[in-house]
């Protein structure tokens, strides 16, 4: 009877565990289900759902010229009536240099903030790499999608964005030599914030230093992913603060 004990309570342990590896599985399989070229997306957040957007190509020079395959997709967090959804579209290449083959690309960055806009980055010409974070005031949403996103005009008119009242912009991009880039541009109702991080540099009217911490947390895991064999990119939480009062908004 103790030997049947001992039987019975190893054969429920094991059931045990192997229900626990099926379950981590499913976790590892749900944060790899998006994917953006040769891009993993991870967000923090459950909810999220994603909008697959035509392909288009974009031109290269360097050592040659040509076009390189891209891929983009919308991601969105909120319900599908609600003005306060959070945006996030990313871009990347679908295919290396030239479909895979050797090259060498070069860029000409000049990443610098205005009085209007906060950007940190490289400059230079024919540089071999490129990467640049832009953070924004609070600007209408109609002209910054006309700006930087056009396809999320035709998602408004079929209802599947409700975004309509002004918004703030975090926008990441790195590219490197083999045509390997990444682009991600974040659209949210409210300013994000990141725990723990300082930003000492003066700020153009409008820029909160809170998101701007948060967007350069962003940009390193842009870079990360970029370089990484697996182009793994883990979004930082997405937490909005609440909206100040008497925010001034933008042009646009």
């Amino acid at each position: 009877m103790q030997m049947n004990g001992q039987r019975w309570g190893l054969g429920s342990m094991l059931k045990v565990l192997a229900l626990g590896w099926l379950a981590l599985g499913a976790l590892v399989a749900q944060a790899a289900d998006f994917s953006v070229g040769r891009v993993e997306v991870e967000f923090a957040e459950e909810g999220w759902r994603e909008v697959p957007l035509p392909d288009t190509s974009r031109a290269f020079g360097g050592d040659r010229n040509g076009v390189l395959a891209v891929q983009s997709k919308l991601y969105i967090w909120g319900a599908p009536d609600s003005d306060e959804q959070s945006l996030v579209l990313v871009s990347a290449n679908s295919q290396g240099l030239g479909g895979g083959r050797g090259g060498y690309m070069t860029y000409s960055p000049n990443c610098r903030s205005d009085d209007q806009n906060y950007r940190e980055g490289n400059e230079g010409f024919k540089a071999s790499f490129m990467q640049c974070l832009m953070v924004t005031p609070l600007y209408g949403s109609k002209g910054v999608f006309e700006a930087l996103a056009p396809q999320v005009l035709d998602l408004q008119t079929s209802g599947q964005v409700s975004v309509q009242g002004p918004i703030y912009t975090v926008w990441s991009r790195h590219a490197i030599s083999t045509g390997s880039f990444l682009d991600v541009r974040v659209f949210v109702r409210s300013p994000l914030g990141a725990a723990g991080a300082v930003v000492e540099e003066t700020l153009p009217t409008g820029i909160r230093p809170e998101q701007v911490a948060w967007g350069r947390q962003l940009k390193d895991a842009v870079k990360s992913s970029v370089y990484s064999l697996s182009g793994r990119l883990a979004i930082p939480p997405i937490r909005p603060a609440p909206l100040v009062q008497n925010t001034p908004v933008g042009g646009g």
